[in-house]
């Protein structure tokens, strides 16, 4: 067959071809709103001196100035409006100035939160730390109503937050007790609880489609 023949035979093909594939598309920049899942964290530091056989520590911790959700928030790019939940993620521990005592331990240690003059409610179940060393962090056993009373103001922080208005009663007050070993002997140490916190928030992006 010759040339001139061809040429139109293959115009003919193209066509069919197009015409079953549909129109050719140019991808095009569309916003998507998509789920991000945020990770943040308040420290509170203890020091322990004094304290003979029994170690018995309360403090107090604000957590509405302690976490500053303005920005965690700001650095992601997530308005606080956008904000759908925040919850305690778990709860961390270290020893971070060594007791001098060698061998020392504080041992049958619990810990008991209240939300201002609440009801005291268990949050770290029983629990045996040296600190005659420097550790590293350590996850806390907690107990679900420990974590339900830190949710509920975690979920007080955000709504106040949303409605531009001040917390109420945004303070956690901490009770530690626990065993002193060796005992008769002046405790001298420092330690941490680190509290973790999920944020999750939705963001807008820009996707191809």
């Amino acid at each position: 067959m010759k040339m001139r023949h061809l040429l139109p035979l293959a115009i003919v093909a193209l066509a069919g071809l197009s015409l079953g594939a549909g129109c050719p598309t140019v991808p095009k920049l569309e916003d998507r709103v998509v789920e991000l899942a945020l990770g943040s964290s308040t420290t509170v530091e203890i020091p322990a001196a004094g304290v003979i056989n029994v170690y018995d520590d309360t403090g107090v911790e604000n957590l509405a100035t302690g976490i500053d959700l303005n920005k965690i928030l700001g650095d992601a790019g997530v308005n606080v409006s956008d904000v759908k939940d925040i919850k305690l993620a778990g709860i961390s521990y270290r020893v971070t100035v060594p007791d001098p005592t060698a061998g020392r331990s504080i041992d049958n240690s619990t810990v008991t939160a209240r939300r201002g003059a609440g009801v005291e409610t268990q949050l770290i179940t029983n629990f045996s730390q040296s600190v005659s060393g420097a550790s590293s962090w350590t996850k806390a056993p907690l107990s679900p109503a420990g974590v339900t009373l830190i949710n509920g103001l975690l979920t007080d922080i955000l709504v106040a937050k949303k409605g531009g208005v001040p917390v109420v009663n945004p303070t956690l007050v901490y009770h530690v007790v626990g065993t002193s070993n060796p005992q008769g002997v002046t405790t001298n140490f420092t330690w941490q609880i680190r509290l973790d916190l999920t944020i999750v928030g939705t963001i807008k992006v820009k996707v191809l489609n």
